[in-house]
């Protein structure tokens, strides 16, 4: 009960030594390969922040953001702003003395305190609190001052973090490091003061570890920023791709750190200076791509082969426009008698399913290959070469999400059901599909059953 016997010890950040150390040479080495943009979301104590700092960027370069009233008052205080936006109101202490940060720090606990203060530890600490009210007053100011000296200069707003989040993950400079709460409703359980101190509240969504991991990497997912993330999970239920791990945090929980893309954030973990991704090369493969008009028939030799990421990279950037070129684990291509019919990558993102990160397709006057290529994605024995027997028991299911002008995606329509329409400001919409994997059903079959399809679209197609 450290953080009630010592206010000061509130500026302490919740990660280990280890982990710290792990996140200080990563971030290092981001900002010599070229991020120049800190954003920390979920700021808490701001323990990113000064990690940053620690890693050679300048509090300039920072953003902070929280929606509650603690890391407000903190940020406010450390940025120079005035309390008095904040609205805040507390019993027993004047809206005036409230303009104060450290005396709204102190008012924020001792409330807190007082509603357990019917149990006789908590009791005892209020006392204390109560009978020492100046000396914790001045022991905050003094970390306030602290903390100010060194991130003084960095920008902080009361935000929610998928706000924060929109308004960043298209810069490709930019590192984010999120640390959302651990357990439902934690920041609301934490600070509650059961209605005894009030403030201006900013409008945001309860974080649901049990979905709200995995909203985060669906939104992150083709975000040329680089994301790091901090959760809690059982063995093998971290979302995103994991680099970092640690064993027994609490219960029957790991800690793990997790990225939207594992490659880049691993080397950068072991100092490694590399290039952005969108500077990769690119490789063609040593066939041909499948020919505008090319006949595809049952008697068709299909396959899928395991592919470089600079071969995915090749076909992804020749068959788009305003390519982003994000990276899955496992980058794959379909041959069709032997040329090259799409490309197309996958991951492991959540316990109970795999989530396809990109389709591209080669052009074709008669046929929709993409939509092959979600169907041969979808069948179980393909899922199966990916994942070792543990995971194989575990994951049911296969996921992606798109940014699209319409509210629906036809590619997927019969393959995949919707079950997340957002509205997107610059792109219109951002969907996402899912759809049960497919026991028994192999290459062959998938190619039979995607031409049946695909003669009974086109017969609807010359009716109409």
């Amino acid at each position: 009960m450290a953080f009630f016997m010592d206010p000061g010890a509130m500026f302490l950040g919740c990660l280990n030594g280890v982990e710290q150390k792990f996140l200080i040479e990563l971030i290092k080495t981001a900002r010599r390969s070229g991020y120049t943009r800190f954003v920390e979301p979920c700021a808490g104590t701001f323990a990113m922040a000064n990690l940053a700092v620690q890693s050679g960027f300048k509090p300039e370069q920072i953003e902070t953001s929280d929606v509650n009233m603690m890391t407000s008052v903190m940020g406010y205080a450390i940025t120079g702003q005035s309390l008095e936006p904040l609205q805040i109101h507390a019993q027993g202490f004047s809206d005036e003395e409230l303009l104060d940060p450290a005396v709204a720090l102190y008012a924020q606990i001792y409330l807190r305190t007082s509603k357990s203060a019917g149990n006789e530890y908590f009791h005892n600490i209020l006392r204390d609190l109560h009978d020492r009210r100046e000396e914790h007053i001045e022991s905050i100011r003094r970390q306030l001052e602290a903390t100010k000296s060194l991130l003084g200069g960095m920008s902080y707003r009361p935000l929610d973090m998928w706000d924060h989040l929109r308004e960043v993950k298209d810069d490709p400079h930019t590192i984010i490091v999120a640390n959302p709460p651990t357990y439902f409703a934690g920041y609301e359980k934490f600070y509650d003061t059961q209605g005894k101190m009030t403030w201006k509240e900013p409008p945001y969504g309860m974080f649901d570890p049990e979905t709200g991991h995995q909203q985060l990497y669906d939104m992150m997912m083709d975000a040329p920023a680089l994301l790091l993330c901090y959760q809690e999970k059982r063995a093998g239920e971290a979302v995103g791709h994991t680099i970092f791990a640690r064993s027994g945090t609490r219960a029957d929980l790991n800690s793990y750190i997790t990225t939207n893309r594992e490659e880049e954030a691993v080397a950068l973990a072991k100092g490694k200076k590399i290039k952005r991704p969108q500077e990769g090369k690119l490789e063609p493969l040593k066939c041909s791509m499948l020919p505008l008009d090319y006949e595809i028939t049952e008697d068709s030799d299909i396959r899928i082969i395991q592919i470089a990421g600079a071969n995915a990279q090749y076909y992804r950037m020749l068959w788009t426009h305003n390519f982003v070129g994000s990276q899955a684990t496992y980058n794959r291509a379909v041959l069709i008698d032997g040329y090259v019919a799409a490309v197309f990558g996958i991951s492991k993102m959540a316990a109970d399913s795999i989530f396809v990160w990109y389709v591209m397709k080669a052009p074709h006057k008669l046929y929709r290959l993409g939509r092959l290529c979600y169907m041969l994605a979808q069948n179980q024995s393909f899922v199966d070469t990916l994942l070792d027997d543990i995971d194989q028991e575990k994951v049911t299911k296969m996921r992606t999400a798109m940014l699209t002008k319409y509210a629906e995606n036809k590619e997927v329509r019969g393959i995949m059901k919707l079950v997340n329409r957002q509205e997107d400001a610059k792109n219109g919409y951002k969907l996402t599909y899912e759809a049960a994997l497919v026991a028994g059903r192999d290459e062959k079959a998938t190619l039979a059953e995607w031409l049946r399809r695909e003669k009974q679209w086109q017969q609807k197609r010359a009716q109409q």
